[in-house]
């Protein structure tokens, strides 16, 4: 199922960089504080209750987790860019972002956050030494696919040994063997400025 493409305008962003980044003067302090009370508040956080229960879950990362709560407020705008997230709303052709996760076959390693282009989705590692990093999973490799056990069926690897431990695993699904999840970015900071900040052709 394809999702919608937006990027967050350049409030949003900067409302984002407010809350994951130092405050260096009064004035930058001040924002900070703003719009640390609206998210604190609960008032303007649409699905709240939501995203908390998705981090309980997942564990996905304190500056993804600060990115939904701040987009969950924040108009959305469209863009030409492929790149778009799932959100909590559900659609006949959009899954939303629990459907997304509940069904994936990578949910103990990777948390799905969107989609990169057509066929390859958007996630962040949830486990292993690059904890945070983001990865695109390439679709068309794993569709037909029905577990990871299956996944590595047709490689090299001991199969038997690498499933005991959820680390093995992760370091395997992102073998070059494997060939399905490239680490594209090590941080989703990283991830939202190399990758959306140059999106600036926005319309409503």
């Amino acid at each position: 199922m394809l999702s919608e493409c937006y990027v967050f305008s350049q409030e949003c962003f900067d409302t984002f960089k407010l809350i994951n980044f130092k405050v260096t003067n009064t004035t930058t302090m001040n924002e900070f504080l703003r719009y640390r009370f609206l998210i604190d508040s609960g008032v303007d956080v649409l699905f709240k209750h939501e995203i908390n229960g998705l981090r309980h879950t997942y564990n996905f990362s304190d500056d993804y987790f600060r990115f939904l709560l701040v987009s969950s407020h924040t108009a959305l705008m469209r863009t030409v860019a492929s790149v778009s997230f799932f959100t909590f709303t559900t659609t006949d052709h959009v899954l939303s972002i629990q459907e997304m996760n509940e069904d994936s076959i990578f949910s103990s390693y990777i948390f799905i956050i969107g989609r990169w282009d057509e066929h390859t989705l958007i996630g962040e590692l949830l486990i292993g030494v690059h904890k945070g990093a983001i990865v695109l999973l390439d679709e068309n490799q794993y569709c037909d696919i029905d577990s990871v056990e299956e996944l590595l069926e047709d490689t090299d690897l001991d199969i038997e040994y690498i499933l005991q431990d959820d680390i093995q695993t992760l370091t395997a699904l992102l073998s070059e063997e494997v060939g399905v999840i490239s680490v594209l970015d090590y941080s989703f900071v990283e991830f939202f400025e190399n990758r959306l900040v140059g999106l600036t052709e926005l319309r409503c």
